[in-house]
Formats: C-alpha cells, sequence, structure tokens
C-alpha cells in the first residue's frame, strides 16, 4: 500500500461524470514550468498512492500547457481510489464467474491448481487468481451435515448470490467487555449480513495532494484543482 502521509489538499471540483485526470489552472504559468511541475506532481503520486502490483501507478502521466498542469491515469478505479466510496451491495454480479486474488503464504491454493496465474505484490505477498460463481438472487444449494447417529441430514440454504445471507462474522462480547447498551452475544453493529457487499473505500486525495505539494514545492499558492476529462478544455 502506499505510504502514510500528511496530506495536502486543495479545493477542487469535479466537471466530468468520469473524470481521468485532475488539473490545476495557473494564470501566467509558462508551458516549461508547467512541464516541470506535472512531472513532480507524478512522482509524487506515484510515491504515495495505494498499490498491489503498481501498474495503476506506472499508467499515470503528465499533463500541463501554458497556464496548466495536471496528472492522468488510464485506470477507472484510480478515480474510485482518490474520490472514495460507500459500501455496497455488488447486485450487478449476479450469474457472474468473478476472478479474484487471494493471498497464498503457504502455497494451499497452487497446490490445489498448479496452472493457476500468480503473482507478487509490491510488499511481497505472493498471490492466486481463483475464481468464484456469484448465484442469481433467490438459488439455493444443498449442504449436508452430520448428525449424532453417524448420518447426513441434508437442508437447502441461499447460494452465494449478491444479497443472500451471509455469515454473523461478529458478535457483542461478554461481560465485562460488551459494548454499553448492547447485549452480550448480540450481532455486532457493522457486522456485515450479505453477501458479495463491497466494504467502501476511504477518500486518499493522493493525487489532489500531489498537485498541491508540486504547486507549493514550485513557489506557486495551490489553485482549484478540476477533475475532468479530456474535454476539459472545451469548459472553460
Amino acid at each position: 500500500m502506499g505510504s502514510m502521509v500528511a496530506l495536502t489538499e486543495t479545493q477542487e471540483m469535479v466537471i466530468s461524470a468520469h473524470p481521468d485526470r485532475l488539473i490545476m489552472r495557473v494564470d501566467g504559468l509558462s508551458g516549461s514550468r508547467a512541464r516541470s511541475l506535472a512531472n513532480a506532481a507524478v512522482r509524487e503520486a506515484r510515491r504515495v498512492m495505494p498499490k498491489l502490483s503498481g501498474q495503476a501507478a506506472s499508467r499515470l502521466f503528465p499533463l500541463y500547457g501554458t497556464g496548466f498542469f495536471g496528472i492522468g491515469f488510464q485506470d477507472s478505479y484510480v478515480w474510485f481510489q482518490e474520490q472514495g466510496i460507500q459500501p455496497f451491495t455488488m447486485f450487478s454480479l449476479a450469474g457472474k464467474t468473478i476472478p479474484m486474488w487471494v493471498d497464498d503464504p503457504a502455497g494451499t491454493e497452487r497446490e490445489k491448481n498448479p496452472h493457476a496465474q500468480t503473482r507478487q505484490t509490491l510488499s511481497g505477498k505472493v498471490q492466486v487468481l481463483i475464481f468464484r460463481k456469484a448465484a442469481m438472487p433467490g438459488a439455493t444449494r444443498k449442504t449436508r451435515k452430520k448428525v449424532t447417529d453417524g448420518t447426513f441430514e441434508e437442508r437447502t440454504v441461499p447460494a452465494s448470490y449478491p444479497g443472500a445471507p451471509g455469515r454473523i462474522a461478529r458478535r457483542e462480547a461478554s461481560a465485562p467487555f460488551t459494548t454499553p447498551g448492547r447485549v452480550a452475544g448480540q450481532i455486532a453493529r457493522g457486522n456485515i449480513g450479505v453477501r458479495w457487499r463491497h466494504p467502501g473505500l476511504a477518500p486518499r486525495k493522493f493525487l489532489n495532494h500531489a498537485l498541491s505539494l508540486a504547486a507549493e514545492q514550485g513557489g506557486l499558492q495551490p489553485q482549484r484543482i478540476y477533475a475532468a476529462d479530456r474535454s476539459w478544455r472545451s469548459r472553460f
């Protein structure tokens, strides 16, 4: 993940439904100075942004010209990392097979499937590419549970579809560690009770920070930043 730093931020305005760049306009800024500032901003953004493989960081690129400099990005999820998103149930995944990178420190997944694709993150973790099927809403599956006489009891339970009942991950601790006002053993607040639930992302503002810092270190008073797309100049 990116380094933990005290971020410098500047007021910004979103002028595109699908931004792929952040731009700072500075009246009187020469093209050569803008190029220097943009390159410095990209270096800082790459240093502090969250990253696993580093591919998105490598695809950041400088933008500059007379009166402006900025950072462009090619991966749409960079914008979500920058701005953050609220938790949500991923209903759009219903019926789809989902590729997932999972940590495999002991080699368990690689032993199951020696031909699985692997990668190593920048932090040194070994991950394996696996695939999980998200069922359609309302789907069920059969499970078997061994009972006391050695026979098996068959039950019908919800399949793993987006929004299906999930496992109870956290309950309130027993006394004296119970949360005030809650009951021991009660489902804890914040427990994710459905399947295929995205936990959300906190806003990181690393692109904003990088542009602001580049401006300050370049002797400029940071100006408003615009989250835009390639047609941004037509809006001014």
